[in-house]
């Protein structure tokens, strides 16, 4: 019996020497925990989910475990993990905070975060976890700036504010181009924020206007405003066309296209050109099938001028029909189901050649005889053409 005994506690002791226990058979467990939960557990480098979590059948050995979370420094911790062993982990993850600079023109304006102040400007802010923050700079008698600024890393982040003037600009009448330093800014009424302090050159300019300069010295947080009244330097000119759908050239740039009157093609509604007032002005109206037909106008300012101006029609033969008494030279118009074939035979002349009269039809080309006038007024077109 004393052997016995004496076996048994060979046996414990040479567990306990190895660095076994009575659960020995059943693997280790580790069981982890982090402030703030959510932390991704890395195991010997190897994803194995998300704290808490309780990790077991382990095998004996030495572990590292390494908590991952967005917005938070990494934790590590080593242990070594005896056979039927528990460990238990709580670590404290550390937030990432990133760094905003703001400044702003003029300095001590108040800071505000999430509608909390933060500082006056100049104002190094170190406490912010990285996010995206809305940023409200509050300076005494200015309108407030608001900015969004993204904190991704430890990298600092710099918000510069100006307080740009704000000038009004308005013209007289509404509707001039303002134009600042040459460059457009849009169109008045206007208010223009983001221009720099300074001396600046401010242009209006309107169709049938004079254009108007003006200089202004902008400063800090002013509030101004700039007025141009412009003066009207142009007459008009009232012209139409017969017929209509003519292309009406202004000084070589090609302005408008008369339209029907009432629907009908052979006269236009009147159509209104503004025009600079005291010095000539080339029209030139060009329509194809017709001679193009040019004029100058001048007019004063407020001056109403009106011109009707009749183009003439090129006309074209295009067919030749034999009938048993004649030859007839002509532009056909169509053919009448019953054979006979309606024409002009001069323009404006129009009459009808019957079937059983007819011998032959044919084509006549530009080239023809009878086509040298429409020839010619052809090629004064062209050229009067290629001149705008």
């Amino acid at each position: 019996m004393n052997l016995l005994r004496n076996g048994l506690f060979a046996a414990l002791a040479a567990l306990l020497l190895a660095g076994c226990d009575l659960g020995a058979g059943k693997g280790g467990e580790i069981h982890v925990g982090s402030a703030p939960e959510g932390a991704e557990i890395y195991l010997n480098g190897t994803k194995a989910g998300e704290t808490p979590k309780r990790i077991v059948h382990l095998a004996p050995g030495a572990y590292t475990v390494e908590l991952r979370k967005q917005g938070y420094e990494r934790a590590y911790q080593t242990i070594a993990l005896l056979e039927g062993r528990e460990v238990d982990m709580d670590l404290e993850l550390k937030q990432i905070v990133g760094l905003l600079l703001v400044t702003s023109d003029p300095a001590g304006s108040e800071v505000v975060i999430d509608h909390e102040v933060k500082g006056t400007t100049p104002a190094l802010i170190t406490e912010l976890p990285l996010g995206e923050y809305p940023v409200v700079v509050r300076t005494a008698g200015l309108p407030e700036r608001k900015a969004t600024v993204v904190l991704a890393d430890r990298k600092p982040v710099k918000l510069e504010v100006k307080h740009a003037p704000r000038v009004a600009v308005n013209s007289y009448p509404p509707g001039a181009e303002i134009l600042v330093d040459g460059e457009l800014k849009g169109i008045a009424p206007l208010v223009l924020e983001d221009v720099p302090t300074g001396s600046h050159q401010l242009l209006a300019q309107l169709d049938q206007y004079d254009s108007q300069e003006q200089s202004i010295l902008l400063m800090p947080g002013l509030n101004d405003a700039v007025e141009f009244n412009l003066e009207k330097n142009s007459g008009t000119l009232l012209i139409d066309t017969e017929p209509a759908q003519v292309q009406v050239y202004v000084n070589g740039t090609l302005f408008a296209t008369t339209q029907p009157k009432e629907g009908a093609d052979s006269i236009s509604q009147p159509l209104r050109i503004a025009l600079k007032a005291g010095i000539d002005h080339k029209i030139q109206l060009v329509r194809e099938g017709y001679t193009s037909t040019s004029l100058t106008v001048q007019t004063a300012v407020d001056q109403v001028v009106t011109q009707h101006k009749m183009l003439r029609r090129i006309f074209v033969y295009d067919t030749r029909i034999t009938t048993k008494e004649e030859v007839i030279d002509c532009r056909l118009e169509y053919k009448l189901p019953n054979g006979n074939y309606y024409y002009e035979r001069y323009p404006g002349v129009y009459n009808t050649a019957k079937a059983a009269n007819i011998l032959n039809v044919e084509k006549i080309t530009l080239d023809d005889d009878r086509n040298e006038a429409a020839r010619r007024l052809i090629e004064q077109s062209k050229q009067s053409m290629e001149g705008l």
